[in-house]
C-alpha cells in the first residue's frame, strides 16, 4: 500500500528542463540540511526525470525549521512513473532531449486521487494541429495503478486549441514554482508537464482548490468528456 508511505516521504517536486534549466537552487540550501535522492529509471526503463531533480534545491518548513529538499523524493520517483508506465505513457523528459521545432510540443496533466482511478491527459501539438489522448486507469492514485480502463483519442478543434492557448497564457502554468510545500494524507497530486524546444517542465500541486494548476487541470479533464464523482 503506497498511501501510508506517501505521508511519510511526500515532500517536494520542482520545475525543470531537459537542458537542466530548472529554477535556480535556493541559496539557503548551502547552509541548510538536505539529502540527495537517487533518480532512477522506471520499471519499464524510462527516465522520467533528470538527475538534477534529486539534488536539494528548495526550502520548506515541515518540522518547525527550514530544510532543503530535492525536487523529487524517493516515493515520487517510484509513484508517478508507476502510473505512467501502466498507462503506456512516454517520458516527456526523454522527449525534451530530442531536438524539436517551435511548432512541436507536448503537454500532460496527471491526476492521482488517493482513493479513485488515476487520469492522464496528454496533448500533442504540431503545425498540423493538436491531438488529445486521455486515459483512465483501473486502480487508485494512492495505491496500485492497475491498467488502462478507458481511453479517448481525438483531434482538438480550433476553438479548443484557442481556449487552451488562453488558459496557458492566463495561468503561465508551466512557469510556476514546482510546489508550494503543501502536502496531505488523503488528496491527490495534480501534475503538469511540458516538453518543447525549451526543454522539460514540471509543476505539481497537492489537491489545489484554485490557482494555475487547478484551472489548467479542470480544463483538460473537461476535454476528456468524462465526468467524475469528485475532484480533489
Amino acid at each position: 500500500m503506497r498511501a501510508a508511505s506517501i505521508v511519510l516521504a511526500f515532500i517536494l517536486t520542482s520545475c525543470g528542463s531537459g537542458h537542466d534549466t530548472s529554477p535556480a537552487i535556493d541559496r539557503r540550501c548551502a547552509a541548510l540540511p538536505g539529502n540527495n535522492v537517487a533518480i532512477k529509471p522506471s520499471i519499464a526503463g524510462k527516465s522520467y526525470f533528470p538527475q538534477s531533480f534529486g539534488k536539494p534545491a528548495q526550502v520548506c518548513n515541515f518540522k518547525g525549521y527550514p530544510e532543503c529538499f530535492a525536487r523529487i523524493n524517493e516515493v515520487e520517483n517510484d509513484w508517478y512513473p508507476d502510473h505512467w508506465d501502466a498507462a503506456g505513457e512516454p517520458s516527456l523528459y526523454e522527449r525534451s532531449r530530442v531536438p524539436s521545432t517551435v511548432d512541436t510540443s507536448t503537454l500532460r496533466f496527471t491526476w492521482l486521487p488517493t482513493f479513485h482511478p488515476p487520469v492522464i491527459v496528454r496533448i500533442e501539438r504540431s503545425r498540423q494541429g493538436a491531438q488529445l489522448i486521455a486515459k483512465q486507469l483501473s486502480g487508485k492514485g494512492g495505491y496500485e495503478p492497475g491498467k488502462v480502463e478507458r481511453e479517448v483519442t481525438r483531434p482538438l478543434s480550433a476553438i479548443e486549441m484557442a481556449k487552451l492557448d488562453t488558459i496557458l497564457s492566463a495561468t503561465n502554468v508551466l512557469e510556476q514554482r514546482a510546489t508550494d510545500c503543501n502536502t496531505g494524507l488523503d488528496g491527490s497530486p495534480w501534475i503538469v508537464e511540458g516538453a518543447d524546444h525549451n526543454g522539460y517542465h514540471f509543476v505539481k500541486r497537492w489537491s489545489p482548490q484554485e490557482g494555475p494548476v487547478r484551472r489548467f487541470g479542470d480544463f483538460v479533464l473537461a476535454l476528456s468528456g468524462w465526468t467524475f464523482e469528485e475532484r480533489y
